[in-house]
């Protein structure tokens, strides 16, 4: 908030509040505004900076606003979407009916905190990567029952001066951080997918700059290490704001890519009955948030498989045909994206693929109007 005030306050800066944005401007091949509703707002060049997308699925830790608004906008302006199938999964977000997955904090695991099932014996050491930790929490949940966080081994006063914030919020829901047995599942989190940029924030879209969860820099790699995301929000933050201010208007970035390695055509195979099923004009079938919530929940959680995978894709807009920017899109190219890399990396894993293909080190890229995905290949 002091932040927003201090630029609410910045002479060069004029803040139009409750003004979405609906469709990127552009002069020829360089992006030059933003439009929303009758109006169109110009500048030098355009930065986003509107979040990532974990929003989209119905367990997640992000406000609601955080439904991947700006990959949307970009892709309609021809710019490339990387990484999309890469999406962190917190491990211990409370599960409570009608509460939302409030994320109850890494530190609280640091200090002590233990993962158990209703008996209090241990279900994972809480101590492992986070993406181990969310798979083990849902394999249990699944197949024998909820697990816990337990703190009750500890000292209250200790617990109530280390948390004070999480205390409290716990205390207005009636439960007791130090004593109670609290409920938890994993819950979306972070996205290290987005609008793929170099390392000053360039889209391959000359005037469309992107900073911050909506980026996809390359620094999270395929798994995000706690608070590194300020890396994308500070430090490629400013380096994306002296680009805008000081590139040529050409300037945009670009990448040696080619098509996926070979061997796995098959794998995205869209088979006639999921063809007949998808909609009108591949605009998909009809889903409020709520359903698709509970769909990406479902089929691109923690755990996915090809038969998911494929199902969601085919009951989400086909991108090339969808008619506007909208959450669907994002999630249809999430979906796709999970389901063409048939191996596990970082936070996304395939129980039907359990471990990594060499010949997968490397991005997935998406832009409108490709007949497919390229690769973008990462050399050891």
């Amino acid at each position: 908030m002091a932040l927003l005030a201090r630029v609410v306050e910045h002479p060069c800066v004029a803040v139009h509040a409750q003004t979405p944005a609906e469709a990127l401007v552009a002069e020829g091949s360089r992006l030059v505004g933003v439009r929303s509703g009758g109006a169109t707002y110009r500048g030098r060049a355009v930065m986003l900076a509107t979040g990532g997308y974990a929003a989209l699925w119905g367990r997640t830790t992000n406000s609601g606003d955080s439904r991947g608004t700006g990959l949307a906008l970009a892709w309609w302006a021809g710019a490339s979407l990387a990484d999309l199938e890469f999406v962190q999964f917190h491990p211990t977000a409370l599960a409570l009916p009608d509460r939302p997955a409030y994320l109850l904090s890494e530190a609280l695991r640091g200090e002590g905190a233990l993962l158990v099932d209703a008996g209090g014996r241990p279900v994972v050491d809480p101590l492992l990567p986070r993406d181990v930790v969310a798979r083990a929490i849902a394999r249990f949940r699944r197949e024998h029952g909820p697990v816990y966080l337990s703190l009750r081994h500890l000292d209250p006063a200790f617990v109530w001066q280390r948390f004070p914030n999480i205390a409290v919020q716990l205390q207005d829901w009636g439960l007791d951080l130090a004593r109670d047995l609290l409920p938890v599942a994993p819950a979306a989190h972070y996205c290290m997918g987005g609008v793929r940029t170099d390392n000053a924030g360039r889209t391959d879209v000359p005037g469309l700059y992107v900073a911050g969860e909506a980026a996809c820099t390359g620094a999270q790699g395929a798994n995000r290490l706690a608070s590194n995301s300020l890396l994308e929000c500070l430090v490629f933050g400013r380096r994306a704001a002296l680009a805008a201010l000081s590139d040529a208007p050409e300037s945009c970035a670009h990448w040696r890519r080619s098509l996926p390695p070979p061997g796995g055509e098959g794998e995205y195979e869209v088979s006639p009955l999921a063809r007949a099923g998808r909609g009108i004009e591949g605009e998909g079938l009809a889903m409020d948030d709520a359903a698709l919530g509970h769909a990406l929940d479902r089929d691109l959680g923690v755990e996915r498989d090809a038969a998911r995978l494929s199902a969601l894709a085919h009951a989400l807009p086909d991108p090339d045909h969808a008619a506007k920017p909208t959450a669907h899109l994002v999630a249809a190219l999430a979906a796709r994206a999970a389901l063409r890399r048939a191996e596990s990396r970082g936070a996304h894993y395939r129980d039907d693929a359990p471990e990594p293909r060499e010949e997968w080190r490397g991005r997935l890229c998406w832009r409108r109007g490709m007949v497919a995905a390229e690769f973008e290949r990462i050399e050891p």
